[in-house]
């Protein structure tokens, strides 16, 4: 953009000299307005490279060719072009024409030629591929589409810099969504196709007109059918990218009406958090496991936002951010809520009882079952007693058997027997 590409005027060192003959005095680089810039050259001996270069290009309009193969065209008659020609010629003509092309390296799409990959350009062209954009009629009519959803304005001819500014808003979209949105399953089929296509989006243009369509199930001729079917198309693409956003904040939701329906309240934040707390008001936090502190204090918090204070209480069950758990967590997060609740519930029982913690250890037992109902008791056992509990423990201990399962199904027949003996 500058004048004699910023080269001293009074000074003309070699590269000076080379900017002079190929790309002065060609009128390559030529002056604007507000600057200066590159363009086609002028000078009528570059007329027959020119036609062959953009003939390369034209010919990658359908299927995407590698630079190697543009270079070799160069090298041969009838033009048998020098390796330090082509080395300024390569990058020039693709500058000159970036806005009509997309570039690939490895499978990964260039969105914009910077001087780090032009120099890479020239050290490896058989690194990089290009194919011209070729997009007129319906698939333009669908590019319109896409550029009135996200409120851009529409265009009748599209290039590289337009497939830019329309494809970030679906890129940006996806980088910002929660974790658990970019992994759920528990959206539509559409849905789930559409986020995992801006995931692996490599070429634009095929990300447009053909796996964003699919994604949707919709097919080129379907849209080719006239305006009905674009706008249909749309509107499902709409939709279907709401239900991708708004995926995590269902599952909040989600989380939120569990906790209501445990309380019985279904009253609005913070007015169930004020049920909660109130709960538990009588328990002896000092009695508390580790983790059943942590839950309480959570439920305690002073956070005044809803889905801050959600997320909070769903850390404090299964150690792991709401946003970032994965589908099979859900109900292991819900199994765990609800069984905290349980266990503080019956710590707030034993809280109503005076206790002497150096004299006693006190238990609540309870024990469901189809044939006995609910046995619940209260069980107080004096410290003086350790040694006869241990004893017996360990007696009962050495007998059971290697199946965890058995024992557990051992130990229940004796307690629902002991607590039987008590009524």
């Amino acid at each position: 953009e500058k004048k004699n590409l910023g080269f001293p005027e009074d000074n003309f060192p070699p590269e000076k000299t080379l900017y002079l003959t190929l790309l002065n005095k060609t009128g390559i680089h030529k002056k604007l307005k507000d600057g200066f810039t590159l363009v086609q050259p002028s000078d009528q001996s570059f007329e027959a490279l020119w036609q062959e270069s953009i003939s390369f290009l034209n010919s990658t309009k359908d299927n995407e060719l590698g630079l190697e193969e543009f270079v070799s065209s160069l090298s041969k008659r009838p033009f048998k072009l020098k390796k330090g020609f082509i080395d300024v010629w390569l990058p020039v003509f693709l500058f000159i024409n970036r806005n009509d092309f997309a570039l690939f390296n490895e499978d990964r799409y260039i969105p914009q030629l910077s001087s780090e990959t032009l120099d890479l350009i020239i050290k490896k062209p058989k690194d990089f591929r290009v194919k011209a954009f070729n997009v007129t009629g319906v698939k333009l009519d669908i590019f319109n589409r896409y550029r009135d959803l996200l409120q851009q304005t529409t265009t009748d001819k599209l290039n590289n810099e337009s497939f830019i500014e329309t494809i970030k808003p679906f890129l940006i979209f996806y980088r910002d969504l929660k974790d658990y949105a970019k992994s759920t399953s528990r959206i539509s089929k559409e849905a789930y196709s559409l986020r995992e296509t801006i995931a692996k989006s490599k070429d634009p243009e095929k990300t447009f007109f053909e796996d964003f369509p699919n994604a949707l199930g919709f097919t080129t001729i379907d849209l080719k059918e006239g305006n009905e079917s674009l706008k249909e198309f749309t509107e499902t693409l709409e939709l279907t990218i709401r239900e991708i956003r708004t995926s995590y904040d269902n599952l909040v939701d989600r989380f939120e009406d569990l906790v209501q329906k445990s309380l019985g309240d279904s009253s609005d934040f913070p007015s169930y958090k004020d049920t909660l707390e109130k709960r538990f008001i009588s328990i002896k936090k000092d009695l508390l496991l580790p983790k059943q502190k942590v839950f309480l204090q959570r439920l305690e918090s002073p956070l005044d936002d809803r889905v801050s204070w959600l997320q909070s209480i769903a850390q404090a069950c299964i150690q792991k951010s709401l946003d970032t758990i994965e589908d099979k967590d859900e109900a292991l997060l819900y199994d765990r809520f609800d069984s905290m609740v349980h266990e503080l519930d019956n710590l707030c029982e034993l809280s109503k009882g005076e206790i002497d913690e150096s004299k006693e250890e006190v238990l609540k037992l309870e024990l469901t079952s189809f044939v006995d109902g609910i046995q619940k008791d209260l069980i107080r056992i004096p410290k003086s007693r350790n040694s006869e509990v241990k004893a017996t423990s360990e007696k009962i201990n050495s007998i059971l058997t290697n199946s965890k399962s058995v024992n557990i199904a051992i130990l229940a027949n004796l307690l629902r027997e002991q607590l039987k003996d008590d009524k």
